[in-house]
């Protein structure tokens, strides 16, 4: 199942799956200990909110790594257009 997924997603894939896996593995446990206490411990909960932040901070920083890029390339390709000055 392991070696599945690692031919089917990248690495960069595989580490955010592995990461939302993890979230809906705690949000779970954490609801049913909800229903079954009425509490959510303090602890859970700071663990959900940085489950929350990592894949925020994931997500934000490909965009900005795709604004790069894009920025970058048209830049490039604006000098390759321009007329060289001898």
């Amino acid at each position: 199942m392991k070696q599945m997924l690692r031919q089917c997603l990248s690495m960069d894939e595989y580490r955010i799956s592995a990461i939302i896996v993890g979230f809906f593995i705690t949000l779970g446990v954490t609801m049913y200990k909800y229903a079954v206490t009425g509490i959510i411990d303090e602890t859970v909960s700071n663990l959900l909110l940085t489950f929350i932040y990592i894949i925020a901070g994931i997500q934000v920083t490909n965009h900005v790594k795709e604004y790069a890029v894009f920025k970058n390339t048209a830049h490039l390709q604006r000098r390759e257009d321009s007329p060289q000055k001898d």
